[in-house]
């Protein structure tokens, strides 16, 4: 398949080109189009996309911008009525592309179509590179995964509707791990059949930032009146970074957690009381502030540590936990960045341990 690199530096560097052009034909860069939905015919692939400019758009401002790709067998035109709230109730300028087959995406052909789009679309109306995000409905939705992680584009975001899985081994893009937003209905087969299950085990496999919307009694094509404007608001409340994120400080291992952006790792050993000691093994999932821990026996969760942020509160970062076991045992925090550490004891003996440590680092 065709590899695409539109990475926000050569987006705003296609903006300038066409500004210079305008300006030397005596034109406004900028067309002053009217809201509402303006048609464009896509020569390079015989396809066409519609845009819709809000009418609250903000033409001092560049302006986010969402692709949103139909579900296989469908068009355009059928989703204009759901994307008009959403766009108005974000703010950001909607392209709706048509796919090269009946069936679906993926075509490279379609790679093509997207890049046409943008161009057309930034031609006329000034987009903001770093808040380009991508969304879609059933096979919409799993071609924007493609997208935003099998190719170096310069996505901001994913929003998803009922989408089948596809599998993604590795995140092209070392700059950015695009966040994800997935909604499902309780009816839907790609949410009874599994779909719905894999993603998320491959995102947190990945180490994909990723929330859900779940909704009782909705099958596969229907929604309800907010999920849109929410998934939109989503999409434009995330940005392309300017630069590479700093490596996270923790490196993360079958007995070690890494916590808060990796800044602080966390570890756990027991004791018996013969002498005998081994390093508790993680288990379960690992959230951005909390971990599990089991000891001995693998899954036989003991030991849970969480981070808060209480800076607000008092200036710190906060440490809880507990340990449901009658081995000795030993919690150790450290903050990477600062290379300070805190350690706690629970005694060995079946008396219940809970640790509330509301001093235990400065922030940042």
């Amino acid at each position: 398949m065709r590899t695409l690199r539109l990475r926000p530096a050569a987006l705003v560097g296609l903006f300038v080109v066409l500004t210079a052009l305008c300006a030397r034909s005596g034109e406004a860069a900028i067309t002053a189009s009217s809201p509402g939905w303006r048609k464009f015919t896509i020569p390079a692939t015989g396809s066409y996309l519609w845009r819709y400019l809000p009418a609250s758009f903000d033409r001092d401002r560049p302006a986010p911008a969402i692709f949103f790709f139909h579900g296989a067998g469908g068009q355009p035109e059928g989703y204009k009525p759901f994307i008009i709230p959403a766009a108005e109730a974000a703010r950001a300028v909607v392209i709706l592309p048509k796919s090269e087959r009946n069936i679906g995406w993926e075509s490279a052909v379609d790679d093509q179509t997207v890049a046409e789009s943008l161009r057309l679309v930034g031609e006329e109306i000034q987009l903001d590179p770093h808040r380009i995000a991508v969304a879609g409905h059933s096979a919409g939705g799993a071609y924007a995964f493609l997208l935003a992680y099998t190719k170096v584009l310069g996505f901001s975001a994913v929003f998803s509707l009922a989408s089948p899985s596809r599998i993604v081994s590795s995140v092209a893009d070392p700059l950015w791990k695009a966040p994800i937003r997935m909604y499902y209905g309780t009816t839907d087969p790609n949410y009874t059949g599994g779909s719905y299950a894999a993603l998320k085990a491959q995102w947190q496999a990945l180490g994909i930032p990723w929330e859900e919307e779940i909704r009782e009694g909705f099958g596969h094509s229907t929604w309800p009146d907010t999920t849109l404007p929410d998934g939109f608001r989503f999409l434009v409340g995330e940005r392309y970074p300017d630069e590479p994120p700093p490596p996270p400080a923790c490196v993360p291992s079958a007995t070690r957690a890494c916590l808060r952006n990796g800044r602080y790792s966390v570890e756990a050993t027991w004791k018996k009381g013969n002498g005998q000691t081994g390093p508790g093994v993680l288990a379960g999932p690992t959230s951005a502030s909390a971990s599990l821990f089991s000891l001995i026996v693998p899954d036989n969760w003991a030991v849970l540590v969480k981070i808060q942020d209480g800076c607000a509160a008092n200036g710190k970062y906060w440490v809880y936990g507990a340990v449901t076991s009658d081995l000795e045992v030993e919690i150790r925090v450290r903050d990477e960045v600062a290379g300070t550490e805190k350690r706690y004891r629970k005694p060995p003996g079946a008396a219940p341990f809970g640790l509330r440590d509301r001093l235990a680092f400065p922030c940042p």
